[in-house]
């Protein structure tokens, strides 16, 4: 027998829907995109049959992804790792350990002995290197991946902004402020106000938990959701516009950097006014590696561990951004 048409109209509640029309923007023939308008499309009361014929696809795709938003809800419509999928961690941890440390009793990393120290292959931080245009043997001429034009060495990172449709990260060039021992200021965050530490104030729990300690005056504005907590759910972050502000207060001499992490934003009325009226450059990041990756990676160089690295700070840093960006998209789900 044939599938029985849909009888009733899929509940959506207005926090799903709203994850939902954010997913469904781009290319709808595959991918998140897809299976968000499906959710969307049925949820009016159409069949499979009417649903998959609208958005170019077969019944069977709509059942599957109907059901698995019936389980799971916005995120069993998500992409996820699989077998053989390349990890986030590597590559944040190689660059980071490239760049930040020396072999023992060397100058400059092989492929070799740094695939030793973080049980990778040679191949594998060949590749890597590779992929992020990084030459150990002349590391002050390393170029963060959308930012063609800043160098890492001696940069700072002002600002980073995440919320449900929008990641942003600022970076400027030039000496550290005075007073300042990691060449960063204190950090404002919904919370309150801390340092930027290194590894050993890293978390998976959130962008924020990368702060510890009071302190005052300008500094990196971190803007996002830090999770449900004892005091209640998250916070939500400042809008794009106060973090833009606040940007531009803390800094009001020299260019500044900002890579976003699609088009859509860099295209923003509000950034581009904000650009063109401070003299700040736009730049979009890349597909791969992705913004995640590459904020995590500016955030280890500009605020260096005090002596070696923590084995996996690449890793805990990409965890604590991608947790953070999905706790905005999802509302903490």
């Amino acid at each position: 027998m044939g599938q029985p048409a849909q009888k009733r109209a899929i509940a959506i509640s207005p926090e799903d829907r709203k994850a939902l029309v954010f997913l469904s923007t781009g290319d709808r023939r595959g991918g998140e995109p897809l299976r968000a308008a499906i959710v969307l499309t049925a949820a009016t009361g159409l069949s499979y049959a009417e649903t998959a014929r609208r958005l170019a696809t077969t019944r069977p795709t709509v059942a599957t992804w109907l059901r698995r938003y019936a389980e799971e809800g916005v995120p069993g419509l998500r992409d996820r790792l699989r077998p053989g999928r390349r990890p986030l961690v590597q590559d944040t941890d190689v660059v980071l350990r490239t760049l930040c440390t020396a072999p023992p009793g060397g100058v400059a990393w092989s492929s070799r002995a740094l695939g030793v120290e973080l049980g990778l292959s040679n191949g594998t931080v060949a590749r890597i290197w590779r992929r992020w245009g990084l030459r150990p043997t002349e590391p002050a001429a390393f170029r963060l991946p959308g930012l063609p034009d800043l160098a890492l060495a001696g940069a700072e990172l002002v600002g980073l902004h995440c919320d449900h449709r929008d990641r942003l990260l600022v970076l400027a060039a030039g000496p550290a402020p005075a007073g300042s021992a990691t060449g960063l200021g204190p950090v404002a965050t919904p919370t309150g106000t801390g340092t930027l530490g290194p590894a050993s104030g890293v978390s998976t729990g959130s962008v924020s938990a990368v702060c510890a300690g009071p302190a005052t005056g300008p500094g990196v504005v971190v803007a996002a959701l830090t999770g449900a907590g004892p005091a209640g759910p998250a916070a939500s972050p400042p809008s794009l516009c106060d973090f833009l502000a606040a940007v531009a207060d803390g800094r009001a001499d020299g260019c500044l950097h900002l890579l976003a992490a699609g088009q859509e934003t860099a295209r923003r009325s509000v950034v581009r006014a904000w650009a063109a009226r401070h003299g700040h450059r736009v730049q979009v990041a890349p597909a791969e590696p992705t913004w995640t990756e590459l904020a995590a990676v500016a955030a280890g160089l500009t605020v260096p561990a005090t002596g070696r690295l923590a084995p996996d700070l690449g890793g805990r840093l990409v965890a604590a951004l991608r947790t953070a960006w999905r706790t905005a998209l999802f509302g903490g789900r």
